[in-house]
This record gives structure tokens, sequence and C-alpha cells, in this order.
């Protein structure tokens, strides 16, 4: 639990106005950004819940001034559950998600959770996701910022008037790594022409700050992106498990084929019984010969061999359904087990960063 309590433990501060300077003061410094982020962390790892929200609210809204009162997380998972878009269309958009009064960025926060969701193990990179944030209230941006680099996002911040056009700054925050598990850079864009020609900015409010953190960027490979609009089936059939993410299958991470006679099968080899199969998969505990009635699957060398063993068995009994009295299955049927599930959870977010 994120409480006040917790945040005065974790940064050894007693009282709202030494925790606000502490979050203000380590915003340029990396290692005690990760030190604050790690410890947060072990403390509560869902990163699908807005980390400051409930605080900010409770001890720093200005309600009467700048009317700060935030979406609740029910309306805005709903919102970007219903904007959601396959990927022909969201390669043509602009921002992935653009918020212009973003507060802590809790409307982000869950289109950023809707889009890995939307996503896939494998097709899911930070680099093609890029959120705009517009916010007017001074003291709020630390909030914001640390909230977009905790959870290694890709962001634009925009600290000013979205309607007049005068800002104070504009920040990038970069997951210079390309990687979901890691914390993002935060830099701040010089007050050139140029910058404010791209963000709307007509007159620069507040002196120029020169701080760039992000240094060589690294941009991971990844399959084509996987996304699917929202499709609502208003009927679902009784046990009918949801296609979000069914289009990638087993032969997208692993080669399959059915097992040959005297061949030495390796290691951590997936075998799935063809023959009178009731949806049977297992796993090679060493090295050896297969049955001649089971197929083999060798995960890519891209894909981690207990991972692929892993996904095809939240999906493989429905997937053999019309199989399950005992008949027999063809090659092409075990290709396709669908393997897709949620690109990450909370736990797996709590890994090493």
């Amino acid at each position: 639990m994120l409480d006040a309590e917790t945040f005065y433990k974790i940064t050894n501060t007693t009282q709202h106005s030494e925790f606000e300077a502490y979050l203000k003061n380590i915003l340029f410094k990396p290692e005690e950004r990760e030190k604050f982020y790690n410890a947060i962390l072990k403390v509560d790892c869902n990163v699908y819940k807005d980390t400051f929200k409930d605080y900010f609210e409770e001890y720093n809204a200005e309600r009467k001034s700048h009317k700060q009162d935030y979406t609740p997380d029910e309306v805005s998972k709903i919102l970007a559950m219903l904007t959601r878009s396959d990927a022909k269309t969201f390669q043509k958009a602009g921002y992935s998600a653009y918020d212009p009064t973003a507060g802590t960025g809790s409307l982000l926060i869950q289109k950023w959770r809707d889009d890995q969701l939307a996503e896939t193990l494998w097709s899911y990179a930070p680099h093609r996701y890029l959120y705009r944030a517009d916010e007017l209230a001074d003291n709020v941006i630390p909030y914001l910022i640390h909230n977009l680099a905790i959870r290694g996002m890709n962001a634009i911040v925009v600290h000013g008037d979205c309607l007049e056009g005068r800002v104070k700054q504009v920040y990038f925050i970069q997951n210079s790594k390309d990687d979901f598990l890691r914390y993002s850079d935060v830099n701040v864009m010089p007050h050139s022409k140029m910058v404010a020609k791209e963000f709307g900015v007509k007159k620069w409010t507040q002196s120029e700050i020169k701080h760039i953190e992000s240094g060589k960027v690294v941009w991971h490979s990844a399959l084509p992106m996987q996304r699917k609009a929202l499709e609502v089936n208003p009927n679902p059939m009784p046990g009918e498990y949801s296609n979000q993410n069914d289009h990638l299958q087993l032969k997208d991470v692993a080669s399959v084929e059915r097992s040959k006679k005297n061949k030495i099968y390796p290691k951590s080899a997936i075998v799935i019984q063809m023959s009178a199969t009731r949806g049977e998969v297992g796993l090679l505990t060493s090295s050896g010969k297969v049955g001649s009635q089971y197929a083999v699957a060798e995960a890519l060398p891209w894909v981690d061999s207990a991972t692929a063993y892993w996904l095809p068995t939240l999906h493989i009994k429905k997937h053999f359904h019309k199989y399950q009295t005992g008949l027999n299955a063809t090659l092409d049927t075990v290709e396709n087990i669908p393997i897709a599930m949620p690109i990450c959870s909370s736990s797996v977010l709590c890994g090493s960063r």
C-alpha cells in the first residue's frame, strides 16, 4: 500500500513538503531515481495503477484553483479499451495517446496498459509507442514525470497552457534501452524554434533547462505489431475464450515437425501428442528420441524454451476440443495452437531492472 507513511519511509522524510522537495530534487538524478523506483516496486509492484494519484489527491490537489480531481481508474480503463485501434490504423496516428490535461498521468497509464494487452510477448516494443501529456500546474509535474519514467514509457510532457501555447518546459521521457522492464531517461528539450513549432509553443515562460540523459538509443527487433481493434461479442458461447490475441501461434515462436524415427531431440523440446490426442503436452527433461505419435516443437533462438512450453498450455485444451474423444490431429493443427497472452502483468514487471 503506497500511502503517505510508506512514501515518507522510503524517502526518509517526515511530511508532505519534504517529500515533494525530494521528488523535485531527484528528477534529474538517474541513480537516485532508480533507487527510489526500486524501493516503490518492492512495496507495490502494480504498475497498472497510478503510483501517486491517491497521495496527490489527498495532500496536494488544488481542487479550487485548478479543479484537480481525477478520473477513476475504471473509467480510464474503459476509455483506453474503446479507443484501441488495429495495427494499420495505429501506425497512421501521431501519438499513441494524448492527454491535454494529464494530471499525474492516470489516463495515459491505463492507455499504456491497454497497448500492452493489445499485443503479445514478442510483438510489443516500447519504441513503437509515444505518449503526450500536457499539464499546466507546477505542483503536479514531478509526479507526472516520475509516473511515466518508472514505467519505462516514451512520452512528451509539455509543462504549460495547451490553449494559449505559453510553455515553461518540454520534457522527453525516453526508454533508451527499448526494454519494458527498464526505467526511462528524463530529458529536457531545448527552447529552439524547431521545438516550439513541433509542440505548439507560442511563448517560453521559463528559462531553458539544459539536461540530457539519453545517450545511445537501442531499438530491439520484434515481431510485426499484432494489435487488433476491440471486438465485442454480445453473445459469447459458454466457455468461449477471448480472441483478442489469438493471432499468434505456436509456429511463430517454434519450429514444429512430426517426430522422426531415431532422431535425437534436445532437452527442453516440446512434445505434443497427435495420435489419439487429448491435448497432451510435455517438455523433454533430457535429450532423446520421441515416439511417432508426437509432434516436436523446438523454440526459435530468440525465445526462451520454458516460456515457449508454457504459453501453448494456456489454450491447448480448447484448441484440441474437437479431438478430445481420441481422434488423430494433423501437424497443421499443432502448428496453429494459439499461444497469445497479455504482454505483462505486475508479477513480470516486478522483475529486476
